[in-house]
């Protein structure tokens, strides 16, 4: 940094090397911008102590949205024998669980979408796989597990 208080290129281009990588090392800075670790040790501690560098952060990946809505999807199904319909949801990644049932009900699927509109989505698609007859939704209110 120049006396009134400007950066330098020295300054700028460890500061451009920060941004691409906020943990680089001080030997890693000093390689990358031709001085020694030394010298970037005491520039760090400047920029820092002048409010140039006011913190480091962490960024992080897009992570996929948890699960907004849970539901359970009551089928109905035409065809037999039924798991040659069910089959077809396995790589359905909405699909929590699939369970055959003997009653007036031939499945039920627990599903979790992130959103209604997703849920809506999914109800549709399912609707339109042959051998699916009607499909009751119920989205869950709440979950409680039985202890032990």
């Amino acid at each position: 940094m120049r006396n009134d208080g400007e950066l330098d290129a020295i300054d700028r281009k460890l500061l451009a090397l920060l941004q691409v990588d906020a943990r680089a090392s001080f030997t890693a800075l000093a390689r990358d911008a031709g001085l020694s670790r030394t010298a970037i040790q005491e520039r760090m501690a400047r920029l820092e102590r002048e409010g140039v560098i006011l913190g480091y952060s962490v960024r992080l990946a897009d992570r996929p949205k948890a699960p907004a809505i849970r539901a359970m999807l009551s089928l109905r199904i035409r065809t037999r024998p039924c798991a040659t319909v069910l089959d077809r949801f396995r790589s359905w990644p909405e699909i929590v669980a699939c369970y055959s049932l003997a009653g007036p009900v031939d499945a039920m699927l627990l599903v979790e979408t992130e959103d209604a509109a997703a849920l809506s989505g999914l109800v549709d698609r399912l609707s339109a796989v042959p051998g699916v007859g009607e499909i009751e939704t119920a989205p869950t209110l709440a979950e409680s597990v039985r202890a032990g």
